[in-house]
């Protein structure tokens, strides 16, 4: 995998600790060398370990900034979890509103089927010669029913805007528009057939 920025920090603290922890090395291995059995094997051996223990005081250094490394590391493999995580509870919440508004959207189509249905319903009674009364009647009730679903449509659609779902909103007024247009007709007819029914 390529080493990204954030990276940079902990592989270079996690670098500098392994080279002076080699040096650190070499210098323990030169001290068990030595014979110590002149002036100057006791010399290079006090030598080596003087600088043993600067290296081991750096080493110490190193460690704490490689555990700083780590901690930064784990500090934004956290606020990484944290926006995950929230962006999960956004996808969650989205879904709900999305889900519910299509629910409410097949409802509104089912209950525009039915007026569908109330609409043909109609045209057939009117053929087979039902009187003014009933004609009547039933073209009340088909105001009524279009009227309920040209309120859902205006609602769903209002939802739809308010959550910032533009399709389901016009999806949803385009319902309302085609049933208001058809509702308006019906309203015609309704006048026509109550100025030629019998008083």
């Amino acid at each position: 995998m390529a080493r990204t920025r954030d990276e940079a920090p902990l592989v270079t603290a996690a670098a500098a600790l392994e080279e002076e922890t080699r040096v650190f090395a070499e210098l323990a291995t030169q001290t068990r060398r030595e014979s110590l059995d002149t002036d100057r094997s006791m010399t290079r051996a006090t030598r080596a370990l003087s600088d043993a223990a600067q290296y081991n005081a750096r080493i110490e250094d190193k460690l704490k900034a490689l555990v700083a490394a780590i901690d930064g590391v784990r500090i934004r493999q956290q606020q990484s979890v944290e926006a995950l995580m929230a962006t999960a509870r956004d996808v969650e919440r989205r879904a709900l509103s999305r889900d519910a508004l299509l629910g409410r959207f097949a409802e509104l189509g089912g209950s525009a089927g039915q007026v569908n249905t109330f609409a043909l319903e109609l045209a057939t009674r009117r053929a087979a010669g039902a009187t003014s009364t009933e004609v009547l009647e039933r073209l009340t009730a088909l105001e009524a029913r279009m009227g309920s679903v040209v309120t859902e449509a205006q609602a769903i659609a209002a939802a739809a805007a308010a959550d910032g779902w533009p399709e389901i909103e016009r999806q949803a007024d385009g319902v309302r528009q085609q049933m208001l247009a058809a509702k308006n007709k019906l309203v015609l007819a309704h006048r026509n057939v109550a100025g030629n029914a019998p008083s």
